[in-house]
C-alpha cells in the first residue's frame, strides 16, 4: 500500500529529477543544436508526414529542445497556423527563440516552459502534436501521453519519436542485426567504439551512480521502444497506431568531437560528469582519449548508430 507520505516523496523526486535533466542541458545548448541539427534533421520531416500537418493548424511540439522540429514545421505553415514548443530547459528556449527570430518565424512559433505531465492548455487546443526524442526524459510518461490525449482535438494525430532499435523483422531489423555483428567483431579486436555506450560504460565504472537517478526509471531496461510506446497510447484511448523506423550510421573523426557528442546526448554521462570531482573528471578523460586514440591508431572507427521509432495514433 502506497502511503501519503511516499507519494509526497515521489512527486519530489520526479520533479527534481525532470528540473535536474532539463537544467544539464543548459551549459551543452550550442553542442546539443549542432548535434541535433547533424544527426536527427532526417527525423521532422516523416514525423509531419505521419501526423499529415496542414499549412493552417495549431500544433504542439513536446520536449521542443532547440527547436528542430517545431522550426521545421513553422516553414511549412501559412498566416494562420501556429506551432507552439515546450520544454523545461531555459538554455534550450532561448536558442529555439533566437532561431526563429533569426528565420523570421517569430510569428508562428510560441516556445514556452512548461512540464509535459501538466501542460497548461485547455482541452482539445491542438490538430497535432509531435514529440521527437522526449518521452524519455519523463519520469512518468503515461502521464505525459495522457497530457498529449486531453489537449489534442478529437481526430488529430500524436507523432512520438523515441530512440530504438528497429523490429527484429523489419527491413531496418535485418541491416541494424548485420551491422550489429560486424561491430561485435570490430570490438573484440579493439577496432571500434560506439556513441554513447562508450562513455557510459566508463562513467559506470568510475563515477557512481548518484542518489537521484540520471535517467527516468521507465527507460532502464528497455531498448526496443516501440512496443512499450504503443501500450502507453493504448492506455490513454489513442486508436489507429501505426509505426515506422529510421535510423544513421555516422563515423566521428576525432576523440575530442567523440567526447562532445557523448557529453551532449548521454544525460547518465553528462549529470554524472557534472557532479563529480576535477580530477575523476579529468582520470576518466584521459582514458576517453587513450582508448579512441588506441582505436585510431588500428585503423578502426568511433561511431554514433542512432535509430528512432516513430510511432503516430489518433484521438478518437
Amino acid at each position: 500500500m502506497t502511503t501519503g507520505f511516499s507519494q509526497a516523496s515521489t512527486r519530489v523526486h520526479d520533479k527534481l529529477f525532470k528540473l535536474g535533466d532539463a537544467d544539464s542541458y543548459n551549459e551543452v545548448v550550442d553542442l546539443f543544436d549542432k548535434y541535433t541539427e547533424q544527426f536527427t534533421r532526417h527525423l521532422p520531416a516523416p514525423m509531419m508526414a505521419m501526423a499529415a500537418v496542414q499549412a493552417n493548424q495549431c500544433i504542439l511540439d513536446i520536449g521542443t529542445g532547440t527547436g528542430i522540429v517545431a522550426l521545421e514545421v513553422a516553414r511549412s505553415l501559412s498566416e494562420g497556423g501556429r506551432i507552439v514548443g515546450i520544454d523545461l530547459s531555459d538554455g534550450m528556449l532561448a536558442t529555439a527563440r533566437a532561431k526563429a527570430e533569426k528565420e523570421g518565424l517569430a510569428e508562428q512559433t510560441e516556445f514556452l516552459k512548461m512540464d509535459a505531465e501538466a501542460l497548461q492548455f485547455e482541452d482539445n487546443a491542438f490538430d497535432n502534436v509531435l514529440s521527437l526524442y522526449a518521452l524519455r526524459h519523463f519520469p512518468n510518461p503515461e502521464k505525459a501521453v495522457a497530457e498529449m490525449h486531453r489537449v489534442l482535438k478529437p481526430g488529430g494525430s500524436v507523432v512520438v519519436a523515441v530512440g530504438s532499435r528497429p523490429e527484429l523483422l523489419s527491413r531496418g531489423g535485418v541491416v541494424a542485426m548485420s551491422r550489429r555483428i560486424t561491430s561485435i567483431i570490430r570490438r573484440l579486436a579493439g577496432r571500434e567504439l560506439a556513441a554513447c555506450e562508450f562513455l557510459d560504460q566508463l562513467v559506470n565504472q568510475h563515477i557512481p551512480e548518484i542518489v537521484n537517478s540520471d535517467t527516468a526509471h521507465w527507460t532502464a531496461d528497455r531498448h526496443g521502444f516501440t512496443g512499450s510506446v504503443r501500450g502507453l497510447l493504448e492506455s490513454a484511448g489513442f486508436t489507429d497506431i501505426d509505426s515506422t523506423w529510421r535510423g544513421q550510421y555516422s563515423i566521428i573523426e576525432s576523440p575530442e568531437e567523440f567526447w562532445e557528442l557523448q557529453m551532449t546526448f548521454s544525460s547518465l554521462a553528462r549529470i554524472r560528469i557534472g557532479q563529480a570531482e576535477d580530477s575523476v573528471v579529468d582520470g576518466l578523460k584521459n582514458e576517453f582519449i587513450s582508448t579512441c586514440e588506441g582505436v585510431l591508431a588500428r585503423k578502426g572507427r568511433l561511431v554514433y548508430q542512432s535509430g528512432a521509432a516513430i510511432i503516430s495514433a489518433v484521438k478518437p
